[in-house]
């Protein structure tokens, strides 16, 4: 077994937006992640060579993983394998991009009948095998017995459900835990969450009696909480969970940065929040003294004119006792700047406007 290459004549690659509305669930994920793998390197590129191993590296997918979308996209007629003989006289395999069969994707139709495969339509993908020019690479063999989880029967009938219309949302994260999912679910959405041993993780789990949708819980869990649970936190608590585990207990011990972060948030919700108030209070206290200016400006030389008596009289009449007290005790109190100032030149806007006002 020799270190796999391939090599790609590219120049469709923006075409595979259309694998991004693609069902997450298995294999579609598997199927999308590596054609746009492919695409992330390919896409200024006129032709491309690529090992399992590089294509693996875009997205944290495993070698196996991309050997399984491979046969995927196959299996669903978006690549169509045939076997060529390389330079050295070697067989190898050729894998032609099936172009129609995308726009068939993105148009909603079904593919019970894949549309044929013009050579116009398509790109060649090279799979060559060459033991002088490419050192063996471990890595890239399948995985031992042991480490693949016994069959399951939600994963058979979850593994090549119909393809859905371009159109169609893709479920939530939420809808995967009340649509009873595969564990292979499970697993690449570990994956995604940096957990490098997903695999030996939901076996524990598995062998435990748990069943994908707690596990699904757990994971939901963890990301309410950003960065208080690692991938390793999250790796320890899969394989630690047992049927009908409270999501939110049995955690190790949350990330100090975590803490950390919860209090400067906290702090500043703070400082935000004293910062408003003092800026309130500012704003109302500048709008309180530009409408004083107005009221002064409106109604000060009015009350400044007016005789004592006929002050005395204006302020039984429109004044409440207290400042009818005041007044009659000192008939100069509404010279200053103040209270009843405020109050004697409210209460002439008040009579000549007809409408009470504020300051």
């Amino acid at each position: 077994m020799s270190r796999k290459q391939l090599d790609l004549d590219f120049n469709r690659g923006r075409k595979l937006w259309i694998l991004h509305q693609i069902s997450p669930l298995m294999p579609f994920s598997r199927m999308a992640r590596v054609l746009r793998a492919i695409d992330d390197v390919a896409r200024n590129e006129s032709k491309v060579s690529l090992t399992h191993r590089e294509i693996s590296a875009y997205d944290g997918m495993s070698v196996p993983t991309v050997r399984r979308g491979i046969e995927d996209l196959c299996r669903y007629g978006l690549l169509i394998k045939d076997s060529t003989i390389n330079a050295r006289g070697q067989q190898a395999n050729s894998y032609r991009i099936v172009w129609p069969n995308l726009d068939a994707i993105a148009n909603g139709e079904p593919l019970d009948d894949p549309a044929p495969v013009p050579e116009k339509s398509t790109q060649v993908l090279k799979v060559g095998g060459d033991h002088h020019e490419h050192p063996p690479d471990h890595s890239d063999y399948p995985p031992a017995h042991h480490d693949q989880a016994p069959p399951d029967h939600s994963d058979q009938a979850l593994l090549y459900p119909p393809l859905k219309p371009i159109n169609t949302p893709p479920p939530s994260h939420q809808a995967l835990v009340t649509s009873v999912p595969a564990w292979s679910v499970v697993e690449e959405i570990l994956i995604s969450e940096g957990v490098g041993r997903a695999s030996p993780a939901v076996e524990s789990a598995r062998s435990r009696g748990c069943v994908p949708a707690e596990i699904l819980q757990l994971i939901e869990f963890a990301r309410s909480k950003p960065g208080a649970y690692g991938p390793g936190a999250i790796y320890t608590r899969v394989r630690n969970a047992l049927p009908g585990d409270n999501p939110a207990a049995g955690w190790p011990p949350e990330d100090e940065k975590y803490h950390k972060g919860q209090r400067q948030a906290q702090a500043d919700r703070e400082r935000q929040r004293s910062a408003q108030e003092i800026s309130d209070r500012r704003a109302k206290r500048k709008a309180n003294q530009r409408a004083l200016q107005e009221l002064e400006r409106e109604y000060g030389p009015q009350l400044d004119r007016l005789k004592r008596d006929e002050l005395l009289n204006f302020v039984k009449a429109h004044c409440e006792p207290v400042i009818v007290r005041a007044l009659a005790q000192n008939p100069d109190v509404h010279r200053s700047p103040g209270f009843y100032r405020v109050t004697l030149l409210e209460a002439l806007r008040d009579q000549a406007t007809g409408l009470p006002g504020e300051v």
